[in-house]
């Protein structure tokens, strides 16, 4: 027996998009409830209240790498709990977070700008409000405001730009500093200063060597890293065109090279470890110029940062439109 076959009509692909269409608007729906909130620094939001179990979901823009970041939810009703990632993630969970606090009532949490997880661009922050049995507010949605904070690091965790740091070098062991630069558009040049001349300070001279990296935090002698490599030149230069130079944090170690005594015939050429033990004083500098930025032209490679794209209700209804005017033409 033959089978009637029933072949659908250009009029009846169309009739597939409907359902396509209200895919497309439920999903700008969603899109449109998960809209994040822009911050500004310093200033504290309007109330926001937030159903059980759910997320509310604001953004700041950070360009300073060199700044601390404090992120305040101050309870008003129920508890709301806080959770803060960076791109690619830009809806933070409890599941899925770079930082969090849970605490009752109000949430603080400082992000160092000496994070290694901490960089500039978009921070994201999720509001979660929690509610159960365990909880003394039980099912009360979380009501709440938020407010964000840039602050300057401690002085003592950094070396001061321009200006001069002196201590004391230790045979054969590694000092550790750091120093940060906030933008782009800076040239820096570290000096390490000390005797080298084993003529004019044969008991305290040394030839001490420096490393500096902008990804090792403890950078040491077997690290790719920028090191003076030779006695007589006692500066790193840092420009902003070469490649790896870009804003944000250096670590600088000092390493205190010396030849064990035993190995060290004559002492006025081999750069005794004897010599660590009088007190040999080093001073340490760390001079940035700002370029101008008509004469900025940096050359380092930028980060990758995801770019989500946002589908409006206008679009949606141009595509839904376009998707039947080609079924009809197939």
């Amino acid at each position: 027996m033959a089978m009637l076959q029933i072949l659908p009509t250009r009029g009846n692909q169309c009739n597939k998009f409907p359902l396509l269409f209200l895919i497309a608007l439920l999903l700008y729906t969603c899109q449109a409830a998960t809209e994040q909130v822009e911050l500004q620094p310093g200033a504290v939001t309007s109330k926001y209240t937030t159903s059980c179990n759910q997320y509310k979901y604001f953004k700041i823009k950070v360009s300073n790498p060199c700044v601390n970041v404090r992120i305040l939810v101050y309870a008003l009703g129920g508890e709301p709990n806080l959770y803060v990632s960076k791109d690619p993630d830009q809806y933070p969970t409890v599941q899925s977070l770079a930082w969090s606090s849970y605490n009752w009532g109000t949430e603080n949490i400082t992000i160092l700008a000496s994070d290694p997880n901490f960089s500039t661009g978009m921070l994201y922050i999720g509001v979660h409000a929690y509610c159960g049995q365990d909880v003394a507010t039980l099912f009360t949605p979380a009501t709440y405001q938020v407010s964000v904070q840039f602050n300057t690091p401690s002085t003592s965790e950094y070396l001061p730009l321009n200006q001069l740091y002196s201590s004391i070098l230790q045979a054969n062991k590694y000092m550790y500093y750091k120093f940060c630069i906030p933008d782009d558009c800076t040239n820096v040049n570290v000096k390490l200063q000390n005797c080298i001349n084993a003529t004019t300070c044969p008991n305290t001279y040394a030839w001490p060597e420096m490393l500096i990296s902008n990804l090792v935090r403890t950078p040491t002698l077997q690290d790719r890293t920028w090191k003076l490599a030779e006695v007589s030149r006692r500066n790193i230069a840092l420009n902003h065109q070469q490649p790896n130079v870009r804003a944000g944090h250096y670590y600088v170690g000092i390493y205190g090279w010396c030849t064990p005594n035993k190995f060290c015939s004559d002492k006025s050429t081999c750069g005794p470890c004897d010599n660590y033990n009088n007190g040999i004083q080093f001073n340490l500098q760390v001079l940035t110029t700002k370029i101008p930025q008509n004469q900025c032209k940096p050359n380092n490679i930028p980060s990758c940062t995801n770019h989500a794209s946002t589908l409006t209700l206008p679009l949606l209804l141009g595509l839904f439109l376009a998707s039947c005017v080609v079924s009809l033409l197939v």
